[in-house]
């Protein structure tokens, strides 16, 4: 056996222990919600003296996610512009899987492996198995009567938003991307937003945003309360309504002195 393919053997034994061997390669569980970015965490021990990239692989039980050998990459087709491991955190021994915009087809068991070996015989080295769980979005609101509403779509994956009211059982559509429908009350999107203009007592209940599966990306309760008056304020409205009985009970000065002036003429 020559020299460089002794050095092979070695590096080979070597990364098999630092890396099969690490609490790292049991299964770590992340989460994230929907449309929003992800990391799927990943180290290793690289300590190589060498000016290349460690050759990294990433893929699920179904597909291969993302692929990295230097400046060269690949990404699956659910995957396209969406995954990354960076070379700069690679070099450092950093193999994090960068996923952005997540969707809830991502949740899944991902694997991470370090390629190694020639052009002609290579092996893969396992390091990682992470576990994601993709959640959706739940928020409360309260806005007051004649303000604006704004939704967050939080991705370009929402199709529709459906409306409950607080009264009622039955589902409505409120809003449909291209639908075109510009009537009066629709609500307008903008930078990823859904504005819902001077909103009513009527706007009170449950909205939810969804994909085109149906899933539920967001939930939002929605209450309208009628703005709490300051002590103040209330204390000057209860004076100027007793003021204002006060001077309706009260005869106009006019007539008491056109009254007593006839009662003069008549008795004198």
């Amino acid at each position: 056996m020559d020299r460089s393919n002794r050095v092979s053997a070695f590096l080979m034994l070597w990364l098999l222990i630092s890396v099969g061997s690490s609490p790292l390669s049991m299964v770590v569980h992340t989460s994230s919600k929907v449309g929003l970015p992800a990391v799927l965490p990943c180290t290793m021990v690289y300590q190589l003296e060498t000016t290349h990239a460690p050759h990294i692989q990433w893929q699920t039980t179904r597909e291969s996610v993302f692929e990295r050998m230097g400046e060269e990459l690949f990404q699956g087709e659910d995957y396209t512009d969406r995954a990354d491991v960076p070379k700069e955190m690679l070099m450092r021994g950093n193999c994090s899987l960068f996923l952005r915009d997540v969707r809830f087809s991502d949740a899944g068991i991902y694997e991470s492996y370090l390629v190694v070996g020639k052009s002609s015989i290579k092996n893969r080295v396992f390091i990682q198995s992470v576990q994601l769980a993709v959640i959706d979005h739940k928020t409360i609101k309260s806005v007051k009567p004649g303000e604006d509403l704004i939704l967050d779509l939080y991705t370009h994956q929402a199709e529709q938003v459906i409306f409950q009211n607080s009264n009622d059982t039955n589902w409505s559509v409120f809003w449909e991307r291209d639908a075109g429908i510009n009537k009066k009350g629709y609500p307008k999107e903008r930078s990823g937003k859904l504005i819902f203009r001077a909103v009513t007592a009527s706007s009170a209940g449950t909205y939810k945003v969804l994909d085109s599966q149906g899933l539920a990306l967001s939930t939002v309760k929605v209450t309208v309360t009628e703005p709490v008056l300051l002590a103040k304020e209330t204390d000057a409205l209860q004076r100027h309504s007793a003021l204002g009985k006060a001077t309706i009970s009260m005869p106009p000065l006019s007539l008491i002195t056109l009254f007593l002036s006839f009662h003069l003429m008549v008795f004198k």
